[in-house]
Parts: structure tokens; C-alpha cells; sequence
């Protein structure tokens, strides 16, 4: 009678512990490409987070200064000389916050609703000022306040450490320097190749410029820088002193 041949069944115990040491090299890969890709991904995404807040900030920020001094009037019963958008509390110019770097906030206004009325906001009817009113508000600005950009949205004095602001950015983003640099041309409209002399009328063309940095909180070494120039369409008219 023939032995029938004996059949096995399953795996050995060697080739099992080669299988599970094989699928452990081949699962470790496979999580560090993972782990890779997910950090990878994190970066790209938060550099794309970073250029689009600064891109958008930076572009707001030239908009708005762009429309500084505007303001609707009747030339048939105003002079341009009286824009109340260009007097000493509302006229475009630069300053700073406490304990910040100097330049690094700007003030300006320009007339939104078109009324010809510097709008306060804050001010009660027939107790506004001479061509201001509370409907709207009408000065503004922005500044560098604790690595953070800020704009401001009202309040009672228009000064770069007074009035209300609020923050334009996200608290994932540090802002490290915020600059601004005015320029100006007076051209003398008495005598157009004499220079500007005071108490002579004069139009005086400006221009500003900014440059903001900003970097990720998480990952300081991730920054963009982005600089404007800025030519202001509303050029201020100096009538001549009596």
C-alpha cells in the first residue's frame, strides 16, 4: 500500500515573521511619505494663507490712501482752498503708535457718502464742528500696534494712539514692519517756474509709499515683503494768505 504524500496547510512560523517584517518596512515607508506630504502640504498652505492676507491688506491699504482728500463740493459756491478733508485734524500725514517704529502709521479722510461733510461719527447734531457731521465716519487710518496691522474705524480725536481700531489680519500672521514715506510737489500757480512761496496759491501733488512685512506666527522664517507707491488723486489746493 503506497504512503499518501503529506499535504501542508497554512504558513510556517518563519514565513509568517517574514511577511509581518515585510509589511512593517513597507508600512514605515508608507507613513513617512505620508507624515512628508502632510507637512509639506501644511507649508504650501500656509504660505498661500500668508501671500493672500498680505496681498489683500496691501491692496486696501492703496485703495484707501488713493482717495485721500477727496471731496465732493459746488465749485460755484465753494473753493476747493476750504476742503475740510484737507484741515489740520483730517489732512493726510504720517505718525506712530507709542513704542512703535516711526512712519509706521498714517492718517488721512476722504468724503465716502459724498455730502461734502467730514463724517465723526461721534458728534450730536447741531454740536457737530463746522463742515462735519455724525453720520458716518469719514477719518482714517492704519498703524503697526504689538506686531499686529490695524485700521482704524472711529473715535473722537483723529491721532495714531487715540480712536478705535481694529486688527486686518489673523493672529497667524506677525506683522514685523509697517512704513510709510510721503512725497510731495508744490507748483507755484502765480508764477509756474518760481518755486512755491508761502502765502502764494499753490497746488500741492503727493504721493505715498509703503512697505509692509509680514511672516507666519508658527514659522518666523516664512516671510513677504510688498511695497506700494501710491499716487494721491486729489491734489491739495493753498489759496493765497491776505
Amino acid at each position: 500500500m503506497l504512503n499518501m504524500p503529506f499535504l501542508q496547510k497554512g504558513f510556517t512560523l518563519v514565513e509568517l515573521l517574514v511577511a509581518s517584517v515585510i509589511s512593517l518596512v513597507a508600512l514605515s515607508a508608507i507613513v513617512t511619505v505620508y507624515a512628508a506630504t502632510a507637512r509639506h502640504t501644511t507649508g504650501e498652505l500656509s504660505r498661500a494663507d500668508l501671500r493672500q492676507q498680505m496681498h489683500t491688506v496691501a491692496e486696501l491699504m492703496a485703495s484707501d490712501i488713493r482717495r485721500s482728500g477727496y471731496w465732493a463740493f459746488d465749485p460755484l459756491l465753494q473753493t476747493a482752498a476750504r476742503n475740510p478733508f484737507e484741515q489740520p485734524d483730517s489732512r493726510l500725514r504720517s505718525g506712530a503708535l507709542d513704542d512703535e517704529t516711526p512712519s509706521s502709521c498714517l492718517l488721512f479722510s476722504y468724503d465716502i457718502d459724498r455730502d461734502g461733510l467730514v463724517g465723526k461719527g461721534q458728534c450730536q447734531d447741531n454740536e457737530c464742528a463746522p463742515g462735519s457731521d455724525d453720520d458716518n465716519v469719514e477719518q482714517f487710518g492704519y498703524r503697526l500696534s504689538r506686531s499686529r496691522l490695524q485700521a482704524r474705524y472711529g473715535g473722537t480725536e483723529m491721532t495714531c494712539s487715540t480712536g478705535n481700531w481694529q486688527t486686518v489680519t489673523t493672529p497667524g500672521i506677525v506683522i514685523s514692519d509697517l512704513t510709510f514715506t510721503l512725497y510731495s510737489n508744490c507748483l507755484n500757480l502765480a508764477e509756474q517756474q518760481v518755486p512755491c512761496t508761502p502765502g502764494q496759491p499753490a497746488l500741492l501733488r503727493r504721493a505715498v509709499t509703503f512697505s509692509v512685512e509680514g511672516s507666519l506666527m508658527q514659522d518666523r522664517a516664512i516671510t513677504l515683503r510688498l511695497s506700494r507707491w501710491i499716487n494721491v488723486r486729489n491734489a491739495q489746493l493753498l489759496e493765497p494768505q491776505e
